[in-house]
């Protein structure tokens, strides 16, 4: 069958992004709500005569931008956003807990990174304000004191009674397993190929065909955001890209219609 002339596009892309250098996949997103191309350029024209009519035009300035939006996070897309590195690595955490004192002790629910000190202990009232400020001791613990062994927090003599709350801070450690997204001042979003496939239906037939857009340079843009709310629509990842020259041609990017099922 030949491949369609005239056809409609609605279904989104799936994306791929490759290092430019080795040419091996960074990420691959198919999860995407939406994903968008505009074509811009700028016109300044030649004007003169009576009326200052417009006499010949002269283009400039093409520019293909690239949005996309996707409906879950990646990390590793997010930290191609940011310039840096995934890790994946122990690493230090906050943890709150809040406990009941019985026999002037309570046992935290894991180890604190440095053994001997917490960050914040105090006193938790019924309502969940924040009482008294209790001190750490260097041995054994006085009024309004604390002393830390492993899990166990043994405090002074009177500072609690049975079924007191605490609150107590700490830095502990996550699994290996953890994954770590850095923002810093000196990384800038990368420049990656990009590879869109999207489907067209042709106007005749209405058969699907397959629809490979390829930016060979996309750069991908610093502007994002993570927006946290209780109530409407979860958050989305919006990554806005702009398609730079290729370095041997003078593409921005190729778009190349076919029928999969043709395939050599």
């Amino acid at each position: 069958m030949t491949t369609t002339n005239q056809w409609a596009i609605r279904e989104v892309a799936i994306a791929h992004f490759f290092d430019i250098a080795t040419g091996g996949l960074k990420v691959k997103l198919d999860s995407l709500k939406q994903s968008g191309l505009e074509n811009t350029s700028d016109i300044v024209y030649s004007q003169g005569g009576r009326g200052n009519t417009k006499i010949v035009g002269f283009s400039g300035n093409k520019a293909a931008r690239f949005t996309l939006q996707d409906a879950v996070f990646t990390n590793d897309m997010v930290a191609m956003l940011t310039g840096n590195e995934l890790v994946t690595a122990a690493a230090p955490v906050i943890k709150e807990e809040v406990l009941t004192v019985q026999g002037g002790t309570v046992t935290l629910s894991c180890t604190p990174r440095n053994p001997g000190k917490l960050l914040s202990v105090n006193a938790l009232g019924n309502n969940k304000a924040k009482g008294k400020v209790i001190q750490h001791a260097a041995a054994t613990p006085a009024l309004d004191q604390y002393t830390v062994s492993g899990k166990k927090v043994t405090f002074g003599e009177n500072t609690f009674a049975d079924g007191d709350k605490v609150q107590i801070y700490m830095e502990t450690l996550t699994a290996p397993d953890a994954k770590k997204i850095t923002s810093s001042t000196d990384k800038f979003a990368g420049t990656y190929k990009l590879v869109l496939d999207c489907l067209v239906r042709d106007v005749y037939t209405e058969k699907d065909f397959a629809a490979q857009i390829v930016v060979h340079k996309a750069k991908i843009e610093d502007n994002w955001n993570l927006t946290m709310s209780p109530d409407g629509d979860p958050s989305v990842l919006d990554i806005p890209m702009e398609a730079l020259r290729s370095s041997d041609s003078t593409e921005l990017y190729t778009m190349t219609i076919y029928d999969e099922t043709t395939i050599v």
